[in-house]
Protein backbone atom coordinates (compact mmCIF):
# COMPACT_ATOMS: atom_id res chain seq x y z
CA UNK A 1 0.00 0.00 0.00
CA UNK A 2 0.83 3.65 -0.36
CA UNK A 3 1.77 5.40 2.89
CA UNK A 4 1.88 8.46 0.26
CA UNK A 5 -1.91 8.21 0.45
CA UNK A 6 -2.02 8.30 4.26
CA UNK A 7 -0.61 12.39 4.20
CA UNK A 8 -2.22 13.09 1.28
CA UNK A 9 -5.71 11.95 2.70
CA UNK A 10 -4.64 13.85 6.46
CA UNK A 11 -4.00 17.37 3.95
CA UNK A 12 -7.03 16.96 1.77
CA UNK A 13 -9.23 16.53 5.03
CA UNK A 14 -7.77 19.88 6.68
CA UNK A 15 -7.93 21.32 2.99
CA UNK A 16 -12.39 20.76 2.85
CA UNK A 17 -12.56 21.15 6.51
CA UNK A 18 -11.43 24.82 6.19
CA UNK A 19 -13.55 25.07 2.64
CA UNK A 20 -16.66 24.28 4.76
CA UNK A 21 -15.96 26.17 7.48
CA UNK A 22 -16.10 29.06 4.79
CA UNK A 23 -19.11 27.93 2.84
CA UNK A 24 -17.18 27.30 -0.04
CA UNK A 25 -18.11 23.56 0.25
CA UNK A 26 -20.58 21.43 1.35
CA UNK A 27 -19.99 17.39 2.40
CA UNK A 28 -21.76 14.95 0.43
CA UNK A 29 -22.87 11.56 2.29
CA UNK A 30 -20.32 9.77 2.03
CA UNK A 31 -16.43 9.16 0.54
CA UNK A 32 -14.84 6.41 -1.13
CA UNK A 33 -12.20 7.10 1.71
CA UNK A 34 -14.88 6.32 4.10
CA UNK A 35 -14.64 3.34 6.42
CA UNK A 36 -17.61 1.37 7.25
CA UNK A 37 -17.92 -1.57 9.26
CA UNK A 38 -19.80 -3.17 12.23
CA UNK A 39 -18.65 -3.99 15.90
CA UNK A 40 -20.40 -6.20 18.17
CA UNK A 41 -20.90 -5.24 21.60
CA UNK A 42 -22.31 -5.86 25.08
CA UNK A 43 -25.18 -8.71 24.80
CA UNK A 44 -24.46 -8.84 21.01
CA UNK A 45 -25.80 -5.32 20.13
CA UNK A 46 -24.40 -4.63 16.24
CA UNK A 47 -23.03 -0.98 16.53
CA UNK A 48 -22.66 0.68 13.27
CA UNK A 49 -19.65 2.58 12.75
CA UNK A 50 -18.23 4.85 10.33
CA UNK A 51 -15.58 6.98 9.69
CA UNK A 52 -15.49 9.87 7.54
CA UNK A 53 -13.86 12.96 6.33
CA UNK A 54 -17.10 14.62 5.96
CA UNK A 55 -18.38 17.14 8.20
CA UNK A 56 -21.38 15.67 8.91
CA UNK A 57 -22.47 11.91 9.54
CA UNK A 58 -24.17 10.16 6.70
CA UNK A 59 -27.76 8.53 6.45
CA UNK A 60 -28.08 4.73 5.90
CA UNK A 61 -31.03 2.92 4.52
CA UNK A 62 -32.17 0.65 6.60
CA UNK A 63 -34.69 -1.57 4.32
CA UNK A 64 -36.60 1.24 2.70
CA UNK A 65 -36.51 4.14 5.28
CA UNK A 66 -33.30 6.36 6.57
CA UNK A 67 -31.58 5.79 9.32
CA UNK A 68 -29.49 8.72 10.51
CA UNK A 69 -26.49 7.73 12.54
CA UNK A 70 -24.67 10.22 15.25
CA UNK A 71 -21.50 11.42 15.64
CA UNK A 72 -19.27 9.50 18.33
CA UNK A 73 -16.53 11.64 18.76
CA UNK A 74 -16.36 14.73 16.67
CA UNK A 75 -12.42 15.52 14.72
CA UNK A 76 -9.37 16.66 16.57
CA UNK A 77 -6.98 18.42 14.43
CA UNK A 78 -4.98 20.05 17.39
CA UNK A 79 -2.86 17.44 19.59
CA UNK A 80 -5.31 16.41 22.64
CA UNK A 81 -4.60 16.14 26.08
CA UNK A 82 -3.68 12.55 26.21
CA UNK A 83 -0.80 10.85 27.44
CA UNK A 84 0.52 10.52 23.40
CA UNK A 85 -1.04 13.24 21.78
CA UNK A 86 -2.56 12.56 18.58
CA UNK A 87 -4.26 14.11 16.14
CA UNK A 88 -7.92 12.59 14.49
CA UNK A 89 -9.12 15.05 11.56
CA UNK A 90 -12.03 12.14 11.16
CA UNK A 91 -15.47 12.15 12.38
CA UNK A 92 -16.51 8.88 14.09
CA UNK A 93 -20.60 8.42 13.29
CA UNK A 94 -22.41 5.25 14.89
CA UNK A 95 -25.75 3.42 15.07
CA UNK A 96 -27.07 0.45 17.05
CA UNK A 97 -28.81 -1.96 14.40
CA UNK A 98 -32.09 -1.69 14.69
CA UNK A 99 -33.69 -5.20 15.46
CA UNK A 100 -36.19 -4.98 12.72
CA UNK A 101 -33.63 -3.78 9.78
CA UNK A 102 -32.96 -7.21 7.56
CA UNK A 103 -30.52 -4.47 5.53
CA UNK A 104 -28.82 -1.54 5.61
CA UNK A 105 -27.18 -0.01 3.17
CA UNK A 106 -24.39 2.91 2.61
CA UNK A 107 -24.96 4.53 -0.92
CA UNK A 108 -25.99 1.72 -1.44
CA UNK A 109 -23.72 -0.79 -0.43
CA UNK A 110 -25.10 -3.12 2.12
CA UNK A 111 -22.79 -3.10 5.60
CA UNK A 112 -22.68 -6.83 6.98
CA UNK A 113 -24.96 -8.18 8.45
CA UNK A 114 -24.92 -10.32 12.16
CA UNK A 115 -25.75 -13.97 12.22
CA UNK A 116 -27.35 -15.07 15.27
CA UNK A 117 -26.07 -18.57 14.93
CA UNK A 118 -22.48 -18.19 13.37
CA UNK A 119 -21.44 -21.78 11.54
CA UNK A 120 -17.98 -20.08 10.47
CA UNK A 121 -15.98 -17.41 13.12
CA UNK A 122 -12.78 -16.21 11.36
CA UNK A 123 -9.75 -15.67 14.25
CA UNK A 124 -6.57 -13.20 13.84
CA UNK A 125 -4.63 -10.75 15.47
CA UNK A 126 -1.24 -8.76 16.29
CA UNK A 127 -1.79 -7.43 12.82
CA UNK A 128 -0.12 -4.01 12.45
CA UNK A 129 3.60 -3.48 11.12
CA UNK A 130 5.68 -2.95 13.83
CA UNK A 131 8.17 0.68 14.27
CA UNK A 132 9.63 0.68 16.96
CA UNK A 133 12.56 2.36 18.40
CA UNK A 134 15.76 1.75 18.76
CA UNK A 135 15.72 -1.30 16.77
CA UNK A 136 12.41 -3.49 15.86
CA UNK A 137 10.95 -2.19 12.13
CA UNK A 138 9.31 -4.25 9.53
CA UNK A 139 9.18 -3.69 5.69
CA UNK A 140 5.39 -1.81 6.07
CA UNK A 141 5.87 -1.30 2.00
CA UNK A 142 6.65 -5.16 1.10
CA UNK A 143 3.65 -6.84 0.84
CA UNK A 144 5.79 -10.16 2.03
CA UNK A 145 7.29 -8.53 5.10
CA UNK A 146 4.02 -7.06 6.27
CA UNK A 147 1.00 -8.95 4.50
CA UNK A 148 -1.77 -8.22 5.89
CA UNK A 149 -3.57 -6.37 3.13
CA UNK A 150 -3.42 -10.01 0.86
CA UNK A 151 -4.10 -11.93 4.44
CA UNK A 152 -7.50 -10.08 4.79
CA UNK A 153 -8.26 -10.08 1.06
CA UNK A 154 -7.84 -14.12 1.54
CA UNK A 155 -9.69 -13.88 5.10
CA UNK A 156 -12.63 -11.73 3.44
CA UNK A 157 -13.18 -14.56 0.18
CA UNK A 158 -14.05 -17.32 3.19
CA UNK A 159 -17.14 -15.88 3.56
CA UNK A 160 -17.29 -15.68 7.12
CA UNK A 161 -20.07 -14.97 9.33
CA UNK A 162 -17.74 -13.61 12.49
CA UNK A 163 -14.27 -11.54 12.69
CA UNK A 164 -12.54 -11.89 16.12
CA UNK A 165 -9.38 -9.80 16.05
CA UNK A 166 -7.42 -10.59 19.64
CA UNK A 167 -6.03 -7.27 19.74
CA UNK A 168 -2.78 -5.73 19.42
CA UNK A 169 -4.04 -3.69 15.66
CA UNK A 170 -1.42 -0.88 15.93
CA UNK A 171 2.03 -0.89 15.55
CA UNK A 172 3.42 1.88 14.10
CA UNK A 173 5.08 4.10 16.92
CA UNK A 174 8.26 5.28 16.23
CA UNK A 175 9.63 7.32 13.06
CA UNK A 176 10.75 4.49 10.80
CA UNK A 177 14.89 4.17 10.57
CA UNK A 178 14.82 1.74 7.69
CA UNK A 179 13.57 1.63 3.61
CA UNK A 180 11.50 -0.97 4.16
CA UNK A 181 8.98 1.56 5.82
CA UNK A 182 10.22 4.88 4.38
CA UNK A 183 7.85 7.31 4.38
CA UNK A 184 5.19 5.28 6.39
CA UNK A 185 3.09 7.51 9.15
CA UNK A 186 3.98 6.87 12.88
CA UNK A 187 2.68 8.18 16.41
CA UNK A 188 -1.07 7.56 17.04
CA UNK A 189 -3.40 9.50 15.03
CA UNK A 190 -5.73 8.67 12.12
CA UNK A 191 -3.05 8.09 9.96
CA UNK A 192 -1.30 5.47 11.55
CA UNK A 193 -4.69 3.71 12.52
CA UNK A 194 -5.55 4.07 8.60
CA UNK A 195 -2.08 3.06 7.51
CA UNK A 196 -2.00 -0.29 9.76
CA UNK A 197 -5.64 -1.23 10.36
CA UNK A 198 -8.83 0.75 7.96
CA UNK A 199 -6.96 0.37 4.56
CA UNK A 200 -5.56 -2.78 4.76
CA UNK A 201 -8.32 -4.80 6.44
CA UNK A 202 -11.16 -3.10 4.77
CA UNK A 203 -12.28 -5.89 2.89
CA UNK A 204 -12.78 -8.27 5.99
CA UNK A 205 -13.91 -5.44 7.94
CA UNK A 206 -16.90 -4.95 5.09
CA UNK A 207 -17.32 -8.90 4.68
CA UNK A 208 -18.43 -9.67 8.77
CA UNK A 209 -19.25 -7.96 11.88
CA UNK A 210 -15.95 -7.75 14.19
CA UNK A 211 -15.99 -8.85 17.80
CA UNK A 212 -12.77 -6.77 18.71
CA UNK A 213 -10.31 -7.03 21.62
CA UNK A 214 -8.34 -5.09 22.97
CA UNK A 215 -4.51 -6.00 23.48
CA UNK A 216 -1.73 -3.94 25.03
CA UNK A 217 -1.08 -1.72 21.94
CA UNK A 218 -3.95 -0.04 22.72
CA UNK A 219 -3.68 0.70 26.30
CA UNK A 220 -4.08 4.29 27.09
CA UNK A 221 -0.04 4.60 27.15
CA UNK A 222 0.06 3.67 24.19
CA UNK A 223 -2.74 3.46 21.15
CA UNK A 224 -5.61 3.63 23.07
CA UNK A 225 -7.46 7.08 22.49
CA UNK A 226 -7.91 5.78 19.09
CA UNK A 227 -9.20 2.26 20.36
CA UNK A 228 -12.23 3.86 22.05
CA UNK A 229 -12.97 6.36 19.30
CA UNK A 230 -12.90 3.78 16.44
CA UNK A 231 -13.47 0.16 18.28
CA UNK A 232 -13.99 -0.02 21.88
CA UNK A 233 -18.19 -1.08 21.33
CA UNK A 234 -19.81 0.71 24.30
CA UNK A 235 -20.27 4.62 24.39
CA UNK A 236 -17.69 7.11 24.25
CA UNK A 237 -17.27 8.92 27.05
CA UNK A 238 -15.32 11.97 27.58
CA UNK A 239 -12.36 12.21 30.19
CA UNK A 240 -12.87 8.50 30.41
CA UNK A 241 -11.45 7.20 26.56
CA UNK A 242 -7.68 7.84 27.33
CA UNK A 243 -7.72 11.47 25.89
CA UNK A 244 -7.03 13.05 29.23
CA UNK A 245 -3.52 12.76 30.44
CA UNK A 246 -4.55 10.24 33.56
CA UNK A 247 -5.73 7.05 31.84
CA UNK A 248 -7.68 6.25 35.14
CA UNK A 249 -10.62 3.36 34.82
CA UNK A 250 -9.72 4.26 30.41
CA UNK A 251 -7.39 1.24 30.96
CA UNK A 252 -10.01 -1.14 32.36
CA UNK A 253 -13.44 -1.78 30.76
CA UNK A 254 -15.58 -4.53 32.25
CA UNK A 255 -16.11 -7.87 30.41
CA UNK A 256 -19.63 -8.14 28.50
CA UNK A 257 -20.75 -11.45 26.36
CA UNK A 258 -21.95 -11.43 22.94
CA UNK A 259 -24.24 -14.33 21.98
CA UNK A 260 -23.06 -17.08 19.11
CA UNK A 261 -26.40 -18.92 19.31
CA UNK A 262 -28.82 -20.33 22.01
CA UNK A 263 -26.55 -22.08 24.28
CA UNK A 264 -23.14 -20.35 23.54
CA UNK A 265 -21.55 -16.79 24.32
CA UNK A 266 -18.26 -15.10 23.55
CA UNK A 267 -16.79 -13.48 26.71
CA UNK A 268 -15.03 -10.64 25.99
CA UNK A 269 -12.22 -9.40 28.87
CA UNK A 270 -9.92 -6.34 28.70
CA UNK A 271 -6.44 -7.29 29.77
CA UNK A 272 -4.50 -4.41 27.99
CA UNK A 273 -2.72 -3.78 31.03
CA UNK A 274 -1.86 -6.56 32.55
CA UNK A 275 1.66 -6.56 33.30
CA UNK A 276 4.05 -9.16 32.49
CA UNK A 277 6.11 -8.94 36.10
CA UNK A 278 5.28 -10.97 38.94
CA UNK A 279 2.85 -8.83 41.54
CA UNK A 280 2.93 -7.99 44.64
CA UNK A 281 0.32 -9.67 47.23
CA UNK A 282 -1.41 -6.18 47.63
CA UNK A 283 -1.30 -5.55 43.57
CA UNK A 284 -4.38 -3.05 43.02
CA UNK A 285 -4.11 -4.28 39.26
CA UNK A 286 -4.69 -7.93 40.41
CA UNK A 287 -7.33 -6.95 42.66
CA UNK A 288 -9.00 -5.14 39.81
CA UNK A 289 -8.38 -8.55 37.81
CA UNK A 290 -9.97 -10.73 40.65
CA UNK A 291 -13.05 -8.77 40.33
CA UNK A 292 -13.27 -8.81 36.60
CA UNK A 293 -12.69 -12.77 36.59
CA UNK A 294 -15.82 -12.89 39.41
CA UNK A 295 -18.04 -10.76 35.95
CA UNK A 296 -16.52 -13.61 33.52
CA UNK A 297 -17.85 -16.27 36.24
CA UNK A 298 -21.20 -14.66 36.58
CA UNK A 299 -21.60 -14.22 32.80
CA UNK A 300 -20.57 -18.14 31.74
CA UNK A 301 -23.23 -18.94 33.83
CA UNK A 302 -26.01 -17.60 31.78
CA UNK A 303 -24.77 -20.08 28.81
CA UNK A 304 -23.49 -23.35 29.03
CA UNK A 305 -20.62 -22.58 26.41
CA UNK A 306 -18.27 -20.12 26.70
CA UNK A 307 -15.35 -19.06 25.07
CA UNK A 308 -13.05 -16.55 26.84
CA UNK A 309 -11.53 -14.16 24.53
CA UNK A 310 -8.84 -11.29 26.15
CA UNK A 311 -5.15 -10.11 24.84
CA UNK A 312 -2.49 -11.90 26.98
CA UNK A 313 -2.51 -15.62 27.48
CA UNK A 314 -2.76 -17.36 30.59
CA UNK A 315 -1.98 -20.95 29.74
CA UNK A 316 -0.32 -20.06 26.40
CA UNK A 317 3.48 -19.73 25.98
CA UNK A 318 6.41 -18.75 23.87
CA UNK A 319 9.77 -19.22 23.37
CA UNK A 320 12.34 -16.65 24.07
CA UNK A 321 15.29 -15.26 21.88
CA UNK A 322 17.47 -17.02 24.68
CA UNK A 323 15.79 -19.98 24.59
CA UNK A 324 13.55 -19.42 27.39
CA UNK A 325 10.15 -21.20 27.55
CA UNK A 326 7.89 -17.98 28.48
CA UNK A 327 5.22 -18.63 30.59
CA UNK A 328 1.16 -16.79 30.78
CA UNK A 329 0.60 -13.47 32.41
CA UNK A 330 1.60 -13.26 35.76
CA UNK A 331 -0.62 -10.67 36.62
CA UNK A 332 -4.00 -12.80 34.99
CA UNK A 333 -2.63 -15.80 36.61
CA UNK A 334 -2.61 -14.20 40.18
CA UNK A 335 -6.25 -12.69 39.57
CA UNK A 336 -7.69 -15.67 38.37
CA UNK A 337 -5.66 -17.72 41.46
CA UNK A 338 -7.55 -15.01 43.80
CA UNK A 339 -11.03 -15.91 42.04
CA UNK A 340 -10.81 -19.83 42.03
CA UNK A 341 -9.16 -22.84 44.01
CA UNK A 342 -10.20 -25.80 42.50
CA UNK A 343 -8.89 -24.76 38.81
CA UNK A 344 -8.22 -21.20 37.16
CA UNK A 345 -10.50 -20.65 35.07
CA UNK A 346 -14.73 -20.16 35.71
CA UNK A 347 -16.62 -23.19 35.04
CA UNK A 348 -18.17 -23.10 31.81
CA UNK A 349 -15.28 -22.01 29.67
CA UNK A 350 -14.35 -24.52 27.38
CA UNK A 351 -11.86 -22.40 25.43
CA UNK A 352 -9.89 -19.47 25.35
CA UNK A 353 -8.96 -17.40 22.85
CA UNK A 354 -6.24 -14.52 22.48
CA UNK A 355 -2.76 -13.19 20.80
CA UNK A 356 -0.21 -11.43 22.08
CA UNK A 357 2.88 -13.69 21.42
CA UNK A 358 3.00 -14.25 17.56
CA UNK A 359 2.03 -17.25 16.59
CA UNK A 360 -0.42 -19.44 16.27
CA UNK A 361 -0.95 -21.98 18.96
CA UNK A 362 -3.10 -24.95 20.41
CA UNK A 363 -2.61 -26.53 23.57
CA UNK A 364 -4.75 -28.71 26.32
CA UNK A 365 -3.69 -29.09 29.84
CA UNK A 366 -4.33 -32.26 31.99
CA UNK A 367 -7.54 -31.03 34.57
CA UNK A 368 -10.48 -29.76 33.35
CA UNK A 369 -8.98 -26.54 31.96
CA UNK A 370 -9.97 -25.10 28.62
CA UNK A 371 -8.59 -25.16 25.49
CA UNK A 372 -6.13 -22.79 24.53
CA UNK A 373 -6.00 -20.82 20.91
CA UNK A 374 -3.21 -18.32 20.54
CA UNK A 375 -3.79 -16.89 17.04
CA UNK A 376 -1.75 -13.67 16.94
CA UNK A 377 0.15 -14.73 13.34
CA UNK A 378 -2.04 -12.11 11.44
CA UNK A 379 0.49 -9.34 10.27
CA UNK A 380 3.19 -8.38 12.91
CA UNK A 381 6.52 -9.26 13.16
CA UNK A 382 6.72 -13.08 13.65
CA UNK A 383 8.44 -15.03 16.69
CA UNK A 384 11.48 -16.98 15.86
CA UNK A 385 10.43 -20.56 15.20
CA UNK A 386 10.01 -22.45 18.42
CA UNK A 387 11.35 -26.19 19.20
CA UNK A 388 8.70 -28.76 18.57
CA UNK A 389 7.89 -29.90 22.20
CA UNK A 390 8.52 -28.11 25.27
CA UNK A 391 10.30 -29.40 28.31
CA UNK A 392 8.09 -32.64 29.73
CA UNK A 393 7.99 -30.16 33.12
CA UNK A 394 7.11 -27.17 31.80
CA UNK A 395 3.49 -25.55 33.27
CA UNK A 396 2.71 -21.93 31.90
CA UNK A 397 1.03 -21.57 35.31
CA UNK A 398 1.81 -22.97 38.61
CA UNK A 399 0.02 -26.70 38.61
CA UNK A 400 -1.30 -26.71 35.42
CA UNK A 401 1.16 -29.02 32.45
CA UNK A 402 0.88 -29.13 28.82
CA UNK A 403 -0.97 -32.44 27.72
CA UNK A 404 -1.13 -31.87 23.71
CA UNK A 405 0.06 -29.11 21.67
CA UNK A 406 0.90 -27.73 18.61
CA UNK A 407 2.60 -24.20 16.96
CA UNK A 408 3.32 -22.63 13.66
CA UNK A 409 4.84 -19.41 13.33
CA UNK A 410 3.99 -18.60 9.57
CA UNK A 411 1.83 -15.58 9.10
CA UNK A 412 -1.59 -16.43 8.45
CA UNK A 413 -5.27 -16.75 10.47
CA UNK A 414 -7.51 -19.33 12.14
CA UNK A 415 -10.78 -20.41 11.40
CA UNK A 416 -13.14 -22.05 13.52
CA UNK A 417 -16.09 -23.58 12.07
CA UNK A 418 -19.36 -26.03 12.58
CA UNK A 419 -19.20 -29.63 10.91
CA UNK A 420 -21.52 -32.09 11.77
CA UNK A 421 -22.34 -30.43 15.35
CA UNK A 422 -19.10 -30.07 16.44
CA UNK A 423 -16.31 -27.02 15.72
CA UNK A 424 -12.98 -27.62 13.88
CA UNK A 425 -9.84 -25.39 13.78
CA UNK A 426 -8.07 -25.02 10.43
CA UNK A 427 -4.94 -22.72 10.74
CA UNK A 428 -4.38 -20.57 7.04
CA UNK A 429 -1.98 -19.46 5.56
CA UNK A 430 -1.65 -15.96 3.92
CA UNK A 431 -2.21 -16.91 0.86
CA UNK A 432 -5.55 -18.90 2.06
CA UNK A 433 -4.40 -22.63 2.01
CA UNK A 434 -5.70 -24.44 5.22
CA UNK A 435 -2.17 -25.95 6.55
CA UNK A 436 -3.84 -27.79 9.72
CA UNK A 437 -6.95 -29.15 10.36
CA UNK A 438 -8.01 -29.57 14.18
CA UNK A 439 -11.36 -31.47 15.33
CA UNK A 440 -12.06 -29.55 19.13
CA UNK A 441 -13.64 -31.73 21.86
CA UNK A 442 -15.57 -28.90 23.52
CA UNK A 443 -18.35 -31.20 25.01
CA UNK A 444 -17.16 -31.99 28.22
CA UNK A 445 -13.60 -31.62 30.16
CA UNK A 446 -11.40 -32.53 29.69
CA UNK A 447 -11.10 -30.49 26.85
CA UNK A 448 -8.94 -31.70 24.03
CA UNK A 449 -8.29 -32.13 19.87
CA UNK A 450 -7.16 -34.41 17.02
CA UNK A 451 -5.63 -33.09 14.40
CA UNK A 452 -6.89 -34.61 11.61
CA UNK A 453 -4.39 -32.57 8.72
Amino acid sequence: MSFKFGWNLHIKTLLLSALACLGLWQAPLAYADDSSYVVMGPEGVAVIRVITIAISCPTLMADDHALAMHVRAAPLNTPSAGIHPAVFPVLSCEVNWPVSAKSITLQGKPLPKVNPYPKKILLMGDSGCRMKAPAEFQACNDAHAWPLAELARNAAAEKPDLVIHVGDYHYRESPCLMDGCAGSPYGYGWDTWQADVFEPLRPLMQAAPFVAVRGNHESCSRAGEGWFRFLDPRPFIAGHACDVSVAGDADYTAPYAVPVGATQQLIVFDSSSASEKSPTADSPQVATYAAQFATVAALARNKPNNWLLFHHPILGFGHGKLGEWQKGNASLIAALQQSHSAKLFPEGVQLTIQGHIHTFELSSTRGNEPLTLLTGFGGSSLESHFPEQPPENFEPAPGVAIVQQQSDQEFGYSVLQQVNGHWQLREVDVHGTTKHVFDLQLKQAPYSFLQIK
